[in-house]
């Protein structure tokens, strides 16, 4: 019989996985075992929950940037036109610019492939 619910300890173990930049640091935060976090993430079903709450932090996250990228973009613009900054600093703002944009340019064409790949595989 399969239980449907995660356990207090998975639960436990949940939090602290996203919350800790390694399996060691979770394990001491939430006072499991590294051995048994393994065992855990070794679980479909908690691997499955695992991915939900980091999906939704990154979607949270993403959200937040989103909310800021007209302020950030206006602050660029500002850099590059300010007769007072400096070629420095305006060097460093457009070099700035390029990199987020070709960084999205390629995650955006990434996003595309995987969606054709697993459409094809469907």
């Amino acid at each position: 019989m399969q239980r449907s619910e995660l356990s207090g300890n998975q639960k436990k173990a949940l939090a602290a996985l996203l919350a800790s930049p390694t399996i060691a640091a979770a394990a001491a935060r939430c006072g499991l075992s590294e051995r048994t976090l393994y065992n855990y993430l070794a679980d479909d079903r908690f691997k499955t929950e695992l991915r939900r709450r980091q999906d939704a932090i990154i979607q949270s996250v993403t959200a937040a940037l989103v909310g800021l990228s007209t302020e950030a973009v206006a602050t660029l613009r500002n850099l590059l036109r300010d007769p007072d900054a400096s070629g420095a600093v305006k060097c460093r703002a457009a070099l700035g610019w390029l990199a987020q944009m070709r960084q999205s340019v390629e995650l955006a064409d990434l996003a595309e492939r995987v969606s054709k790949l697993e459409e094809a595989t469907q």
